[in-house]
């Protein structure tokens, strides 16, 4: 520990000597940026907002107004900028690149203004805005313009998106073969896959502005998700004053389900208040079947699972300007799942050769407790100043802690129904993780580009108690040797630089280096008087993680964007542990104490021009990880995260946005993807498989009679391979919806139905050597959904700049 702790602490004082020296010995002599804004009847305009923004990245650097004479101005250094005027909240002006070398007087800038007053004026849309849309290395995909996805949540909202595939176990993919790391507005959630799922459930689609998709993220992001980025944007208000949104809806598959969504905001001179609720009331039901053919039997399982789980979240949070370049900022919000659950598990024994029935088990699992609290606070700095100068501090501390009862009940039966033997037990489960982050950038001119350079440390700790009961008797006793305690401990330095520039008018690039390093360390308790030994597994290990973009943009061409990247996934905490957690009584989860990380390098090209927007990768991903069964004494089966090998992923996504009439529109994305896996273990050899698949989405819109609005969305999934030697079945989901705007456009009333034809299912085959599997997955995915939104307030809008946190890397973990 002193040596990491040496090496860390002499690491970040050369970083931020290096950087900081650097960044502050910059000239603060500047030029003069000034201009005059003009009505339509040439006027001088108060208040117009001006923005000036980066000619390179469109970043926001200062923010003014106009004069009662119209007059506005900068100091500015030399550089490449774009003005942009904004007045009663719809952006009236905007320059072309500016080129500034010295004192510059814009002259008049005419904006189109409107007599009506105040309290009258309504923004609206000119054109139509494209679903999808490139910016930068970014892919954003617009899902309010999607009738069907309101009412659902943010999970569901995830498998409407180009590109990005959900599966079973809840992981998140990209491109049908990595996975991606999942963000909320830039931060990390510190969610494993299910408790992520759960998390997303609890957020309502109407209250996310955009989904954006980043293959290859520059050197400023934490290097975690081999498969990129997918960053969920809520929606937050930017105007003056009080205002607000409500959000209720029912929906109807097997039972009645509640949500309820409240956002406030309050803004005022150099304050800005604003704060959210949600909430989902009601039981979900899903059916599978976990079917295995092995030793001479076959074991034919079917399950009936009900959650009762209720989840309610909430945040609460204020940016406070101290000045026109700093400002500071807090977010608490917090995520709270409970409520329990019962699964009813049938397995019918077969003989294989005979195919007799020899026995049958009758399972019931419940779930007396089920409970997940997450809590996190952010507190954040900013600082921009001159000569494009930023300075970002962000503190994070969160807290995540799980607690489950799962009393299993199993039955053996004969082929005739009589009562042979019976075993009870009770497995409860708690995990008590403590996350810490702090991380800063600072940003500074050099030549005709920006230097970023960034530090960042993180550090984990995580409880996993695990105590398993005989519950045979009239008292629960404790079975000592398959009970333990599992604690993990976890830390990352990490330090970058990114330097990006223009090399023309219309060409620009970026290129760094992020350097991470991993020190943790795993114990494994047993319990006293077991039979079990105790075991420690300590690493050290350092990654260079380079990227790198060129991008090229022209009015008459479009924009056209190269990266590449390398990045890494590290297991999740509770994958480390050795011990063995049971599913049934014929199933067991065990966890892997030797499972490495895996890492990717990436190379994208994406392309954008007006409705079109298609992107080519490439994905090279090497120690593997997967979840792999394996087959024990007495025909018990364990799976078992390993390294299997490496993959090959080449991919191409299309989407295309139509207006076929004027009140038809239509957008198709499409992706089809190569999968070239060499992979294997120990116990079953290698597998050489590959395969080509597609994933197709439609989306038409629809502007009827009396102002409403219908919509017809149909995702396709075709065939795929996943893991060891696993193909996948298709599936696909067809929607329709339909809204109508009320109360002065205040509110809106939206009806859906999800899954009409009851297609989206997942069916799983896999070989082993004699092992054969099956699997099937049908979630309550067809619902009648009636939502109620209504919008208050003032909607005079004033922009704010985006907030990003220090936890960044290591949630999906958990």
């Amino acid at each position: 520990m002193r040596y990491s702790f040496t090496k860390h602490t002499y690491f970040f004082i050369l970083l931020f000597s290096c950087f900081f020296s650097k960044g502050f010995a910059q000239s603060n002599a500047g030029f003069t940026l000034k201009g005059l804004i003009k009505n339509s009847n040439e006027g001088d305009v108060d208040g117009a907002t001006i923005f000036l923004k980066d000619g390179i990245n469109g970043q926001v650097l200062k923010q003014g107004s106009s004069s009662k004479d119209g007059t506005f101005s900068f100091i500015v250094a030399a550089g490449n900028y774009v003005i942009s005027v904004s007045y009663l909240g719809a952006l009236a002006y905007q320059t072309d690149l500016l080129k500034i070398a010295g004192n510059t007087d814009l002259g008049p800038i005419k904006i189109v203004t409107s007599s009506r007053s105040l309290k009258e004026v309504v923004i609206q849309s000119t054109g139509n805005k494209p679903l999808i849309k490139i910016e930068g290395r970014k892919m954003v995909y617009d899902i309010q313009k999607s009738i069907t996805a309101q009412g659902s949540t943010a999970l569901e909202a995830l498998k409407k998106t180009p590109g990005v595939i959900v599966n079973q176990d809840n992981t998140v993919t990209l491109n049908g073969s990595s996975a991606a790391l999942v963000m909320v507005n830039g931060r990390q959630t510190y969610l494993q896959a299910e408790e992520l799922a759960t998390l997303l459930k609890s957020i309502a689609a109407s209250d996310l502005k955009t989904i954006e998709i980043i293959k290859n993220p520059s050197a400023e992001y934490d290097a975690a998700g081999t498969g990129g980025i997918i960053n969920l944007v809520l929606q937050k208000s930017l105007a003056e004053g009080f205002n607000g949104s409500i959000n209720n809806g029912l929906a109807y598959g097997n039972t009645i389900k509640q949500n309820t969504n409240l956002n406030l905001n309050f803004r005022k001179g150099k304050l800005n208040l604003f704060g959210s609720y949600n909430h989902r009331f009601g039981h979900y039901a899903m059916d599978y079947d976990n079917d295995r053919t092995t030793n001479g039997k076959v074991f034919l399982n079917n399950s009936h699972d009900i959650d009762k789980q209720h989840s309610i979240g909430s945040n609460i949070g204020a940016d406070y300007a101290i000045d026109s370049t700093k400002t500071i900022g807090v977010v608490v919000n917090g995520n709270v799942s409970s409520g329990g659950g019962i699964i009813f598990p049938v397995t019918s024994i077969f003989d294989q050769a005979s195919g007799q029935l020899l026995q049958t088990l009758r399972s019931e699992s419940s779930y007396p407790e089920q409970i997940a609290k997450r809590y996190n606070t952010n507190l954040n700095y900013r600082y921009k100043g001159n000569n494009q100068t930023t300075f970002d501090v962000d503190a994070d501390y969160g807290i995540f802690d799980a607690a489950t009862d799962n009393l299993s009940k199993n039955a053996y039966y004969s082929a005739a129904g009589d009562f042979q033997s019976s075993n009870n037990f009770l497995v409860s489960n708690s995990r008590d993780i403590k996350l810490y982050a702090l991380k800063a950038d600072y940003g500074f001119p050099v030549g005709k580009g920006k230097m970023v350079a960034g530090a960042k440390y993180s550090d984990v700790n995580a409880k996993n108690i695990f105590n398993q009961y005989d519950a045979n008797g009239d008292v629960n006793v404790i079975d000592v040797n398959l009970s333990n305690t599992f604690n993990y401990h976890e830390q990352v330095s990490a330090g970058y630089l990114k330097y990006e520039t223009p090399l023309g008018k219309n060409l620009n690039i970026d290129f760094g280096v992020r350097l991470e390093n991993t020190h943790s360390k795993g114990d494994l308790q047993p319990r006293e008087g077991s039979s079990q030994d105790p075991a420690s597994v300590v690493r050290n290990y350092l990654n260079i993680f380079p990227t790198a973009a060129i991008t090229y943009k022209t009015e008459q061409s479009g924009t056209y964007n190269l990266s590449f990247a390398r990045r890494i996934d590290r297991p999740a905490y509770n994958n480390l542990n050795p011990f063995s957690y049971p599913v049934d009584e014929l199933s067991y989860w065990r966890g892997n104490p030797f499972l490495q990380p895996q890492y990717a390098n990436s190379l994208a090209l994406q392309y954008s021009y007006k409705s079109t927007t298609a992107a080519v990768s490439y994905t090279h991903t090497s120690d593997l990880a997967n979840v792999i069964t394996e087959i024990a004494e007495d025909n018990i089966i364990y799976t078992i995260p390993r390294n299997i090998g490496f993959r090959n992923n080449l991919s191409m996504t299309v989407t295309q946005q139509v207006n076929l009439a004027k009140w038809w529109n239509v957008s198709i994305s499409g992706l089809g993807y190569r999968l070239q896996n060499n992979v294997g273990t120990a116990e079953y050899g290698n597998y050489n498989r590959s395969r080509f698949a597609g994933t197709l989405n439609v989306q038409q819109t629809f502007k009827l009679p009396a102002r409403i609005t219908a919509e017809a969305a149909a995702v396709v999934n075709s065939k795929n391979i996943s893991g060891l030697n696993t193909y996948v079945k298709s599936n696909s989901q067809i929607d329709l919806g339909m809204q109508k705007n009320l109360l002065s456009d205040k509110a809106t009333l939206k009806l859906a139905v999800t899954d009409i034809l009851r297609t989206n299912r997942i069916n799983t085959d896999a070989r082993l050597n004699d092992l054969l599997l099956h699997t099937t997955f049908r979630g309550e995915s067809r619902q009648v959904r009636l939502n109620f939104s209504y919008r208050f307030g003032n909607n005079k809008i004033k922009t704010n700049a985006s907030r990003e946190t220090g936890l960044q890397n290591e949630s999906e973990r958990l």
